[in-house]
């Protein structure tokens, strides 16, 4: 019989292999094998739930003395990223059966069907292993799944740049984590993290620790790791997008960060600030690229970098309701991003466009959309009582606990964090406006509401918005507080989150009085409905209006004024350019070389033969200089 703790793994990797041989003209065997296969891996994620820990080792390569283990562990932490990855999952999957329909790209659903489940179980794996070098392997394959799944896009030439980007991008940063794990399994002799307690204090200890961080943020979508995402956007499957940037991705990269972080290595307060600082840079500089998008899968990718910046913040801090708002907020974004983006795939498919200067007045043809877009806008903006103001509470609270105890920069990344989260929520009153109010184009008169596989995934996640917001203490009690009180991994202790300590406010009572307010001003709007009111048709300059397409302004107009700003303008437009982007700058410096040695290769034989005798040289004088110090060296 199967070991529990590989049921998460094992099971969708097997059913992905099935969906894959499944032949082209059978249909809904695909789907149907998909949504068993993933209910499977969820419902036996939620029983390892409460029973850790669990372990799980097998020799898997043999060289002789050296054995390299398949060890799973399961900690608190892995328990619940393994929850809400198989979660996500089984919403995705369903969601994509209406999404999808029976083609995409011109081909069925085997590809994407199989992708989605070995991403689940990569995922799965990637948060059970106790090895390092397992680790590495499933980060690895969820590298090439990624690249794989991204081309399946509609948009061919935009969904292979987007893929190649983000596989160069992502597979550089796993190259830093194998660096990082050849370097302790040399050093230390173990690769098994609950083993490992490294101090981080000379220069060899310091690049190691950073080359892991990289490979974190790199998956989480961090600045100035961050542009692959805004590029896969561009063209991939927008369930793809629900699926791996916005939740696993930030699931599994921020899992690494708080691993490494705070139980394998400990760090000093200058490792801490440039978390700190890397979180608040990519807050604002995120929100501010996205304030300037057109395209609604590209704004929703930016915003899904900045919300990344708490994240790592929280963890910086080192204090523990920041540590714990950090976590609580990833867990949040996971919600409320993907809930956004199949708001997107909804528009998308039944509008035929996310371009958001196109769009307008879908509100009544898309009414559930509407609603739980709005929810989930409200949630990322951190209004009240959504969930994403109750982790970013967290976090400001814990900036603030910093300030208390000396740390007099405090203000300035409570500034970066309270501004980035207004300017959030000026974003996403464009995004509300230009999507589903104002004036209604005729090209889209034919619009109706998506169907119901998937508003119900859409449902379920706004509803995880609000009751996450309203009853804050379930969740932290039960997901975060065993992370925090008990051991981010297997190690140090941080002790648990006390809300009421924290200057918290009574989510229940406050909620209660919001509500109350809603509906006073509903009953207002009722009795002023009440009255007779004359109503004329739309008219400018004493000229009736005859064409109403005319008269569709979209909500981008105001917002392209922050172009204008002076201090903004500039580093606005060199950002679009990409000349802050890491790719673009790699590749200038590779294009740099390139030509420098396709100056040399010019097909003339003598410069050949030149550089034959300057090679023949060198090992001479390599040969020669070896042999002279042996000579030296050698007692008379």
């Amino acid at each position: 019989m199967m070991p529990q703790i590989l049921v998460p793994i094992v099971v969708p990797a097997i059913a992905g292999g099935l969906c894959f041989l499944v032949p082209r003209r059978v249909r809904f065997v695909r789907e149907f094998i998909a949504l068993v296969a993933l209910v499977w891996a969820f419902v036996a994620s939620a029983r390892l739930f409460g029973l850790w820990p669990v372990s799980y080792a097998v020799d898997w390569m043999v060289f002789g003395d050296l054995k390299i283990l398949f060890e799973l562990l399961l900690t608190q932490f892995s328990a619940f990223i393994i929850v809400f990855v198989t979660l996500f999952g089984l919403a995705i999957g369903l969601y994509s059966v209406g999404w999808l329909g029976t083609k995409v790209n011109g081909h069925d659903g085997r590809r994407y069907y199989a992708f989605l489940l070995w991403t689940v179980g990569a995922a799965c794996g990637a948060a059970l292993s106790n090895s390092l070098l397992v680790l590495l392997i499933f980060w690895e394959a969820l590298t090439a799944i990624l690249f794989v799944y991204a081309n399946l896009g509609a948009k061919k030439d935009e969904a292979s740049a987007g893929a190649a980007k983000s596989f160069v991008m992502l597979g550089l940063s796993d190259a830093a984590l194998f660096i990082s794990v050849a370097y302790i399994w040399v050093t230390y002799g173990t690769v098994s993290m609950d083993k490992l307690s490294i101090f981080v204090g000379d220069p060899a200890t310091t690049a190691v620790y950073l080359l892991m961080v990289v490979a974190a943020i790199t998956k989480a979508g961090a600045v100035p790791f961050h542009t692959w995402i805004p590029a896969v956007a561009k063209g991939a499957p927008t369930p793809m997008m629900a699926l791996l940037p916005a939740a696993i991705d930030k699931l599994l990269g921020i899992y690494l960060l708080a691993r490494i972080s705070l139980d394998i290595f400990s760090i000093g307060s200058g490792l801490s600030l440039i978390l700190m600082i890397i979180g608040a840079v990519t807050i604002v500089g995120a929100v501010l690229m996205a304030l300037v998008q057109h395209d609604l899968k590209v704004l929703l990718a930016y915003h899904a970098v900045s919300q990344v910046g708490y994240m790592i913040l929280g963890i910086g801090t080192g204090i523990p309701i920041a540590i714990a708002g950090g976590l609580f907020h990833m867990l949040n974004n996971a919600v409320y991003k993907s809930l956004l983006f199949l708001n997107a795939g909804a528009i998308e498919k039944q509008a035929g466009t996310t371009d958001i200067e196109k769009l307008g007045g879908l509100a009544r043809a898309m009414p559930v959309t509407f609603i739980t877009c709005a929810v989930a806008a409200l949630a990322i903006s951190g209004v009240p009582p959504m969930n994403g103001f109750v982790s970013k509470w967290m976090v400001y609270a814990g900036l603030v606990e910093m300030g208390e105890a000396g740390f007099h920069a405090y203000w300035i990344f409570l500034v970066a964090a309270l501004f980035g989260s207004a300017l959030t929520l000026a974003s996403f009153v464009k995004v509300l406006y230009s999507g589903f109010l104002g004036q209604k184009p005729t090209a889209f008169a034919h619009v109706r509401e998506a169907n119901w596989a998937m508003l119900l995934p859409m449902v379920f996640l706004a509803a995880m918005c609000v009751f996450f917001g309203v009853w804050p203490k379930y969740p932290i009690d039960t997901f975060i507080n065993p992370i925090v009180s008990g051991a981010i991994g297997t190690g140090r202790a941080l002790g648990a989150v006390d809300l009421s300590s924290f200057g918290f406010w009574n989510a229940s009572t406050a909620t209660g009085l919001l509500v109350l307010g809603i509906l006073v001003g509903l009953l207002i709007v009722s009795v002023g409905h009440l009255t007779k009111r004359r109503i004329g048709r739309v008219f400018i300059g004493g000229e009736k209006v005859t064409n109403l397409d005319a008269m569709h302004v979209p909500g981008t107009g105001f917002y392209n004024t922050i172009r204008d700003v002076k201090g903004l303008h500039g580093l606005l437009e060199n950002a679009e350019a990409r000349v802050f982007d890491i790719y673009e700058v790699g590749g200038r410096i590779g294009n740099v070389f390139v030509q420098g040695l396709r100056g040399i290769h010019n097909g003339t034989l003598s410069t050949y033969l030149a550089w034959c005798v300057i090679g023949l040289g060198a090992v001479v004088f390599a040969l020669l200089s070896a042999l002279l110090r042996q000579l030296v060296s050698t007692p008379q």
